[in-house]
């Protein structure tokens, strides 16, 4: 990247040099409906540039195009390149000045964003259309002004005797000083030309609860309330705002800046922005006529599709209103008569404010409970069907792939309990779906842990690391990772030869919410290659979670103890398809 390069920011009003300016990261769908992010992870980036245009505009069109030269040039493909627009989002189909901007970027796949209430606009302080940013590695603006001179306030000339931007990108390169451009940004006023948005439930609140909010947020899920109509949403209007502006709705802990990940539960600016004028605006119903299809779930029970069987614990389990409740172990033979290959399985309690979690393990044949509970070694290395906790997904594979369940094996419950204040009964429930396909490769469940670690008393960050050396060629498809409630953050890597690439960082891990991260491009370990986990603890009294920070803590299956777990999800691309059955399941077990 060079050595560090003090900005020369042309300010709009009169050419002075401003102060260094980071920006905030920001999430934003493009017309095409996909979604970034600006501190997304993009391998090899070692700058950004950001183009405030508008449909219509001269400056605009300028910019557009000169970004898009510069953005095909294949010498510069380090850089991310990405447009912003106020008011594309607006346009009506078929509106020749949108299409005449989106045929600009298009030429190098430039992605045009729309920010309709310019955060992004807000936060880099930028009024005028046909601005662009260059920002470094640490996204902080090292340029700041028009593309180049074609466009000089009243008409856009037929070529540029400035290129402003290619000359910033090669002093940037370089690691030089940076020129400052010798015009005025002369785009339209981006204030002037924002939609002024109203905002009602069915046209504009509706679509987003529905995405991203409905899945919990509906009878027989973990959601507090449901959010499927406007007298479910009316009432929780402020608390919606707060809960999205404040990003702790929806659940999700990773650092944007490592990891690419398909399950990634992230509202876009817009959509929170949506949901805090909703609030501000005493929530209005609107027309119902613009309200979206409600949502549509595979089952009223489960969040899979059309499940073949459904097991339940063989006895209801009582859980005291207080007290400790030490981990419960419940064996049943769910008569596997026939080897089977399970491609969805979802886990659901009954008194699931009272429980903490829930694994359904595979027993291989000939292994009983006794043997299992030997040591916790010997209970986590036991292949899962399938597990619940607050904010987890059901297991749910792509056609093709499936988890191995030999003929004989039976299921061991493991069943943790915390008791809340009032008594309840739990008689938790497995569903699962078998494969309809051949089955082309086999899912493996595997973990880094340490067990032997001590957590001093009143330690903010006691710090520990943990590795997995890999004897064969292995494809990582997800990261969960495993703490209690001194759990503060937990970061992967990947280690080969001498260099240390991060796959996932939690940096505020949530013992609340057990998620897993789901690769949106599967990671590949080769022979030889470490799976390095650090987990960092707070045993202090800022930690709101703590129960007790004079404490020595240590390994247990307990709240108040500890663990440390890096599970990873992962497949053999080289191991041959496996023979398979895909006819319905059958056993005296099965209870349809």
């Amino acid at each position: 990247m060079g050595a560090w390069i003090a900005p020369l920011l042309l300010l709009a009003t009169g050419g002075e040099a401003a102060a260094p300016r980071t920006l905030a990261d920001f999430f934003l769908a493009a017309r095409d409906a996909t979604r970034h992010g600006l501190y997304a992870e993009r391998e090899g980036r070692v700058a950004t540039v950001i183009a405030f245009v508008e449909p219509g505009d001269s400056a605009s069109l300028a910019c557009a195009e000169a970004v898009a030269a510069c953005a095909g040039d294949e010498a510069r493909s380090g850089v991310t390149w990405l447009a912003i627009s106020a008011t594309a989002a607006g346009a009506k189909a078929g509106d020749a000045r949108v299409a005449a901007l989106e045929a600009a970027l298009a030429k190098a796949k430039v992605p045009l964003l729309l920010d309709p209430d310019l955060v992004v606009a807000a936060d880099a302080g930028v009024t005028k259309s046909g601005t662009l940013l260059l920002l470094d590695g640490a996204f902080t603006v090292v340029y700041r002004g028009p593309a180049d001179d074609r466009f000089d306030g009243k008409a856009l000339a037929a070529s540029a005797s400035n290129e402003f931007l290619v000359n910033a990108l090669d002093s940037f390169t370089a690691g030089e000083e940076i020129d400052p451009a010798e015009v005025a940004e002369a785009g339209a006023d981006l204030w002037s030309v924002a939609p002024k948005r109203t905002v009602t439930f069915h046209r504009d609140v509706a679509p987003v609860l529905f995405a991203h909010c409905a899945v919990c947020h509906r009878p027989n899920q973990p959601g507090p309330m449901a959010l499927l109509d406007y007298d479910d949403a009316q009432g929780w209007a402020p608390q919606i705002a707060e809960v999205a502006l404040a990003a702790r709705m929806p659940p999700w802990f990773a650092d944007s800046r490592h990891g690419d990940f398909k399950n990634q539960r992230r509202l876009t600016e817009t959509e929170k922005r949506t949901l805090a004028l909703f609030a501000e605006s005493g929530a209005p119903a609107g027309d119902p006529k613009e309200a979206p299809p409600a949502p549509v779930f595979n089952d009223p029970e489960w969040r899979i599709a059309a499940p073949d069987v459904v097991i339940e614990l063989p006895e209801p389990q009582p859980i005291p209103a207080e007290g400790v409740v030490q981990y419960r172990y419940v064996a049943m033979d769910p008569g596997f008569e026939e080897d089977l290959w399970i491609q969805a399985v979802d886990v659901k309690p009954t008194a699931p404010a009272a429980t903490h979690h829930v694994i359904a393990y595979l027993l291989p044949p000939g292994m009983s409970k006794a043997d299992a509970l030997k040591d916790p070694a010997t209970v986590l290395s036991l292949k899962a069907l399938g597990g619940w906790a607050p904010g987890t997904d059901p297991t749910d594979l792509p056609d093709g792939r499936a988890i191995p369940v030999r003929a004989g094996s039976t299921l061991l419950f493991e069943l943790h309990y915390n008791p809340n204040g009032t008594a309840a009964t739990d008689r938790t429930r497995v569903a699962f779906r078998r494969t309809r396909v051949p089955v082309q490769q086999v899912i493996e469940t595997g973990a880094v842990m340490k067990f032997n670690f001590r957590i001093p008393p009143h330690k903010a960050d006691a710090t520990f690391t943990a590795s997995h050396r890999f004897d064969r060629h292995a494809r990582l498809l997800s990261l969960t990772p495993h703490m209690h409630l001194r759990g503060k953050a937990m970061r992967y890597e990947l280690v080969r030869g001498g260099t240390r690439r991060t796959l996932l960082d939690v940096p505020a891990y949530d013992f609340n919410w057990q998620l897993g991260y789901d690769f949106a491009t599967p990671v590949d370990a080769q022979p030889g290659d470490e799976l390095f986990l650090t987990a960092v603890f707070d045993n202090s009294r800022d930690n709101k979670h703590n129960p007790n920070p004079g404490a020595t803590v240590t390994w247990g299956d307990q709240s108040f103890e500890e663990m440390m777990i890096g599970y990873f999800d992962w497949l053999d691309p080289n191991a041959p398809p496996p023979a398979t059955k895909v006819a319905a399941p059958t056993g005296a077990g099965a209870q349809e």
